[in-house]
């Protein structure tokens, strides 16, 4: 591994540059290892425990996005005249933000008011004709739609692939209702196996808090921008940190914890004990249903037992 770069007090600058193709290790001097695909590390794209047998089918990006509208529709259905939404970040919640708009303006929903978990679905909600509130002008919001990077079958939550999670997380928990919309292939039996969990960092803090991830088995990256040299910075001016954990998370809950306890850090992707539903849009054939996650999951082992006793 290469030398560590001295922390300078000032790299914010036009230092950031070297980010974009730097690990964290490399740039502040951590003893991690860069793991190969062979060895289940950073970049395993073959080796995702997805709960469903055919889940790859979901990775096509033509029916992935069937999928995902199909799911977004269903969850729209959900909202009654009067209501306050919370209006997750990516692409399923844009596409039930979407919906939510053809609603209103086909006059079938009246008096309702989002709040947004970003400047991108706020931006969204008003494009497509859905009046926007601040947060701090509601005293409760009736139910939250959001989408999630990963979900497990105890409704534990991956999210934050948008980098929106801080406000997702507040919006979601503040909410009478959370509802979750994913695709099949976002269901896994464990998660952190391919995804990781996206930190929110004050840069300030950025050195000691990568430091102490990787005392918590982490493999840590600062997220480079893509359209940018230098890292991605969130809505609130702070960095993202993607953590790695090659052997999965296997206690979610207490993950989040931790993480979060780690001075300098505002926030992490992990959700637990939130989620009121999450909706599975799932293909057979031609046919596309909606299900809860519950009944997805008791059909797919069931498909799994069958498989196993051929």
């Amino acid at each position: 591994m290469a030398a560590a770069a001295t922390m300078q007090a000032s790299f914010v600058s036009d230092r950031l540059i070297s980010f974009k193709k730097s690990t964290a290790g490399e740039l502040f001097g951590l003893k991690t290892v860069k793991f190969s695909s062979e060895m289940g590390g950073l970049r395993r794209p073959s080796q995702r425990k997805n709960i469903t047998l055919a889940s790859s089918q979901a990775t096509e990006p033509l029916l992935q996005n069937t999928l995902k509208r199909a799911v977004a529709k269903r969850a729209v259905e959900l909202v009654k005249p009067g209501m306050v939404i919370g209006l997750g970040t990516g692409s399923t919640a844009s596409l039930a933000i979407e919906e939510l708009g053809k609603l209103i303006q086909q006059g079938k929903l009246k008096d309702v008011v989002g709040v947004g978990t970003s400047y991108q679905s706020r931006v969204l909600a008003r494009q497509f004709g859905v009046k926007t509130v601040d947060l701090n002008d509601v005293i409760h919001i009736d139910i939250a739609f959001d989408g999630a990077d990963e979900v497990d079958p105890s409704m534990n939550i991956l999210k934050g692939g948008g980098a929106a999670h801080t406000m997702g997380k507040v919006i979601d928990t503040m909410a009478k209702k959370s509802v979750i919309l994913v695709d099949q292939s976002k269901v896994v039996f464990e998660l952190g196996q391919i995804f990781p969990v996206p930190v929110e960092v004050l840069p300030p803090a950025i050195s000691p808090v990568l430091r102490q991830l990787v005392a918590l088995g982490g493999v840590p990256e600062i997220r480079s921008a893509l359209r940018k040299d230098g890292p991605v910075i969130t809505d609130f001016g702070n960095m993202v940190v993607d953590v790695s954990f090659p052997e999965g998370i296997k206690d979610p809950a207490a993950l989040e914890k931790r993480i979060k306890l780690i001075p300098g850090v505002v926030e992490n992707g992990l959700v637990t004990g939130v989620a009121s539903s999450v909706l599975v849009a799932t293909q057979d054939g031609d046919d596309i249903t909606i299900v809860e996650l519950d009944e997805f999951v008791k059909s797919l082992k069931s498909v799994k037992e069958a498989y196993s006793k051929a």
